[in-house]
């Protein structure tokens, strides 16, 4: 039996940001957020704000088969039913988020 994943997206881009472009209390606030990343890590990686929830991209695996054939490049699951899938955008400044359910 094969399941069929609806996608819903507005295909509106959302821009990444980076640790190094927030004022302090924003620095502050998203660094307790992600307390989990070592320091390194927490600097250089890249996020973005969908739903009233920021989320950091290197927390997405890079999605094969029918997914990244439809321009979907990273998907991360919140349940066994349904998730989040991104694609990067304009030259990997935005990406364009959408919902995912089976």
């Amino acid at each position: 039996m094969s399941s069929t994943l609806t996608i819903k997206t507005n295909n509106v881009p959302r821009d990444l940001i980076s640790a190094f472009e927030l004022n302090g209390a924003q620095h502050s606030k998203l660094r307790k957020e992600f307390e989990w990343m070592d320091d390194a890590e927490f600097e250089s990686a890249m996020f973005f704000n969908y739903r009233g929830q920021i989320y950091a991209l290197a927390d997405f695996l890079r999605t094969e088969g029918d997914l990244l054939a439809k321009g979907w490049q990273g998907i991360l699951n919140q349940s066994y039913f349904d998730g989040v899938l991104v694609k990067i955008v304009d030259s990997c400044k935005s990406v364009v988020v959408g919902r995912y359910f089976c």
